[in-house]
């Protein structure tokens, strides 16, 4: 049986110092396997297999197209009594939940926990958990065919009326309506598109690998 983490390739472009933290720790604390790019190798694993994922496309691939169990690195966070949490003294930040993950309780639940023992302040949107419809930009872009082909589930039977292309200045206006919508300046994100859709959006968004792992 083996545990592999797949770090994400959009995460890695995005915050590559904190990609490579998290790898080391991950590969000393629970000696994980480290790997690369999903799509090449998610179908390798077997049934005894786990993996380990920090992006959501990543997390339906391997659900949808391998024989592995699949866990968010969220929840193995949460459960790693000695790793050293940062304290942010009741900082009040939004929580914005990814559309990607929207039936995956307990990846929510777990990004959660981890912010309460980083003693941070939690602003709900109304649109949260299994009600979320948001992933930043990614959602009025082409789908990507990969991702049809490996998680059509999540992304086709699931995604009706979704990755309908609008120009940019039509995504930036959307965004800004959504962030109209947020009453904190610092928002808290899990995935990529949705940190960079907050941003285009106007709010200060911060990915919550960046907020655990800025003085490690």
């Amino acid at each position: 049986m083996a545990v592999y983490y797949y770090p994400s390739c959009k995460f890695t472009a995005f915050s590559p110092e904190t990609s490579n933290r998290i790898c080391a720790y991950l590969d000393r604390r629970f000696g994980m396997t480290i790997q690369g790019c999903c799509r090449p190798s998610h179908s390798l694993m077997t049934e005894d297999d786990t993996a380990v994922c920090v992006c959501n496309t990543c997390a339906a691939i391997c659900s949808e197209d391998s024989k592995a169990h699949v866990k968010s690195l969220w929840e193995v966070l949460q459960d790693d009594r000695e790793f050293p949490f940062p304290d942010l003294h009741r900082e009040a930040m939004t929580l914005q939940d990814c559309w990607r993950c929207y039936d995956r309780r307990a990846e929510q639940d777990a990004v959660r926990s981890i912010l309460h023992r980083m003693n941070v302040t939690i602003v709900e949107l109304d649109e949260n958990y299994e009600k979320t419809k948001f992933c930043g930009m990614s959602t009025y872009q082409p789908l990507v065919k990969a991702n049809a082909q490996f998680a059509p589930k999540r992304f086709v039977e699931h995604a009706q009326g979704m990755f309908i292309p609008k120009t940019e200045e039509e995504q930036k206006l959307l965004m800004e309506e959504h962030c109209s919508k947020i009453q904190t300046e610092k928002v808290v994100c899990y995935c990529v598109p949705c940190t960079k859709g907050i941003r285009s959006g106007g709010k200060q968004s911060i990915h919550l690998l960046d907020l655990l792992f800025q003085n490690i």
